[in-house]
């Protein structure tokens, strides 16, 4: 899993990715305790849900290839984005929330971040090559001007190390 949870801007809905069963699941949240509403069926091995507006999660299925374009009022996918090999986290930038024009999407095993045009899905997107193994997590700056990608296997000779307190030279956790 790269973003298996998220919350609908509203903050009315729960999205859940069910990776076993290939299905986006949705909880109602508006009680303050999470209530089952629907399961809707997605592409083979989910791992990554983000809801572009209260109405409209994308999902990233990382073994279909694929980003399932689903309509939470309707319950249904109704568009499919093909991508890149192993597709596994998307994001939408170049404006804030609604303003968003473009959405980035990870594909880790060609090493790439796809840049779709939301205006006109059918264009063909543009290919950013990432310089690592295996870019994975997408993030958005707030302003929404710029994307950041983790890489699971950076190249760039560097790591973060974690360890306890108990001896004067060890890194400690923040």
């Amino acid at each position: 899993h790269v973003h298996p949870l998220d919350m609908t801007p509203d903050g009315q809905l729960l999205l859940a990715v069910n990776t076993p069963d290939n299905r986006l699941e949705v909880f109602s949240i508006a009680s303050g305790v999470p209530v089952w509403v629907r399961s809707i069926p997605v592409g083979v091995e989910p791992v990554s849900v983000r809801a572009r507006s209260s109405s409209e999660a994308w999902v990233v299925n990382h073994l279909s290839d694929s980003v399932s374009i689903v309509s939470l009022a309707l319950g249904n996918v109704v568009s499919t984005i093909k991508t890149k090999d192993e597709p596994c986290d998307v994001v939408f930038a170049g404006g804030v929330g609604p303003a968003a024009t473009r959405a980035f999407v990870s594909c880790s095993q060609v090493n790439t971040v796809q840049v779709f045009n939301l205006a006109n899905l059918s264009a063909a997107p543009i290919d950013v090559p990432i310089l690592g193994e295996d870019p994975r997590a997408l993030a958005v700056s707030a302003d929404g001007a710029r994307v950041f990608a983790a890489v699971y296997e950076s190249g760039n000779n560097s790591t973060v190390l974690g360890g306890g307190s108990a001896v004067a030279a060890t890194i400690g956790f923040p």
